[in-house]
């Protein structure tokens, strides 16, 4: 007896084990090959037809399919919702990642970030490396010279798409020099944000297709500047991935944008795959505010094991808050650094009061423009990853703007972020001696600046602690304390940069604090 659609529950409890160029490995739940039919498609309307068991196979590389599994084993007939998956492509699956400000090469014995200064000669490179297509989408276009690079590339005939933010006070002062001959689109002045940063190269090419992303924005003071990241992926399913994102802004699959069925922020659907397999290596992609994003990064917060290291424009999303703190009430080691400490709804003092090591950037030099997170990088038996791309920790990046974010599920590009936490750590604690510091060996100063009360955490045994002014006068130390904790009532001394002196039976250190009442 046949039995209905209309009497299945439904769930969407479809996970991925693997994914292969020609293959996709599911699970669901606990039901076994035996009990599990899969519905399959390129749309929506799942024509390719069903196999059973829960592994799809003579897949065509880096290729979208819809899917649904269905099963009458339990004790309601169920199936799960229709959800779209990706092959994995033939490409490289070269990751690379840059930053345009000094790291810490001795932070992590896994890998080695690098500095570049030249990040306008590197977006150029890869927009001049461009052999068919080029689509750009930024919310800042403020550099004559990558304007003068994509308009030298259209004279040479390639294909070029560029969508614009159009808000008041972005800074777009060079988008009137984009040829006229390419085709431009810009979000309507809603009032609300088209905050991505990406470019896709050559997307239909598997050799070829690349895609840029971050936190830079294309103005030289991003580039130069700000203290910012780059991504760059080569990886065709990926690229295709942010291709349907962009002709979705874009309205229309051609070369020319249809304004009408353009659709940003809250219009948008979540209509790209989420789980890619890039050179071996899980990446995850949600793109905002369709996707649920937050709910995304609030899970990789909670998958925390051991340390975690956040680096943030701004961070005011309250969940995002509280699972920073729950993991830091579970014993994970956490330090942060927010640029926009003052920022209306900022979680900086929920997150300093629950013993957080963080510190803010307000203070320093130039904009702390990053948006990662770091998870568990020193644990490799653990799951390390980065969280990265357009997407501050805020409800705006939530729920109103354009935004990408990528998980990398990888020790090596975890570490890579690490060290240059741990370089901009140092620059505003002013910690010393700080070379292959980890979680098992750290010490927490909080929070800093301080107010009040300064705490003092330390693995190791603390012997003494010496308060000094900004010309080295002593002011305060403590007798022998054989302790692991410590606090200095600061409530009586003047506003001004001090410096706190830590004596360990494992290595002196010298922290640099700020004092505001």
């Amino acid at each position: 007896m046949l039995t209905s659609l209309s009497a299945y529950s439904q769930t969407n409890n479809l996970s991925v084990d693997k994914i292969e160029q020609h293959s996709i490995h599911f699970h669901w739940d606990d039901l076994n090959k035996e009990q599990v039919v899969l519905k399959y498609g390129l749309t929506e309307k799942l024509e390719l037809g069903t196999v059973s068991g829960l592994v799809l196979t003579e897949l065509e590389a880096a290729t979208f399919y819809y899917v649904k599994a269905s099963t009458t084993s339990k004790n309601t007939p169920t199936e799960t919702v229709t959800q779209l998956f990706t092959t994995a492509s033939s490409s490289s699956g070269d990751i690379t990642v840059y930053f345009n400000q000094s790291v810490d090469n001795n932070a992590s014995s896994i890998a080695n970030a690098t500095q570049i200064s030249a990040f306008e000669d590197t977006i150029i490179a890869y927009i001049n490396s461009a052999q068919s297509t080029l689509d750009i989408c930024n919310y800042n276009t403020g550099s004559l010279p990558i304007i003068t690079a994509i308009n030298n590339l259209a004279n040479a005939g390639i294909t070029i798409r560029y969508i614009a933010a159009d808000n008041t006070g972005t800074n777009n002062n060079e988008l009137s020099n984009l040829s006229a001959t390419i085709p431009m689109l810009q979000r309507p002045n809603d009032g609300e944000v088209m905050h991505n940063k990406f470019i896709i190269v050559d997307a239909a090419n598997a050799a070829l297709a690349t895609v840029l992303t971050g936190s830079v924005n294309h103005t030289d003071n991003s580039c130069h500047n700000d203290y910012n990241n780059m991504v760059i992926i080569e990886d065709q399913a990926l690229a295709l991935a942010y291709e349907t994102e962009f002709e979705e802004m874009w309205g229309s699959t051609g070369n020319t944008p249809n304004a009408t069925n353009a659709k940003f922020g809250a219009d948008k659907t979540d209509n790209t795959p989420h789980l890619f397999n890039i050179g071996g290596v899980p990446v995850d992609l949600y793109f905002s505010p369709s996707d649920g994003t937050t709910a995304h990064i609030e899970t990789a917060i909670l998958s925390a094991n051991t340390e975690m290291q956040f680096g943030l424009l701004t961070f005011i999303n309250n969940d995002l808050g509280d699972a920073v703190v729950s993991i830091q009430n579970a014993g994970v080691a956490v330090k942060g650094i927010i640029e926009n400490q003052f920022y209306w709804g900022s979680e900086y003092n929920k997150l300093a009061n629950a013993g957080v090591d963080v510190h803010s950037h307000f203070l320093e030099a130039h904009s702390f423009h990053h948006k990662y997170g770091i998870i568990d990088a020193n644990n490799t038996s653990s799951d390390p990853m980065v969280i990265t791309g357009s997407h501050n920790w805020t409800n705006s990046a939530e729920d109103d703007y354009d935004e990408n974010t990528l998980i990398i599920h990888d020790a090596t590009i975890a570490n890579l972020y690490y060290e240059e936490f741990m370089a901009r750590y140092a620059d505003i604690t002013g910690l010393v001696n700080v070379n292959n510091l980890n979680s098992t060996e750290s010490i927490s100063v909080y929070p800093n600046p301080v107010q009040d009360v300064l705490n003092i955490n330390s693995v190791a045994t603390m012997e003494q602690v010496i308060l000094y002014n900004s010309i080295g006068q002593v002011l305060f130390s403590t007798a022998q304390i054989q302790g692991k904790e410590q606090q200095l009532d600061l409530r009586s001394f003047p506003n001004g940069v001090y410096f706190v002196s830590i004596l360990t039976n494992a290595q002196p250190l010298s922290i640099k604090l700020i004092k505001n009442k």
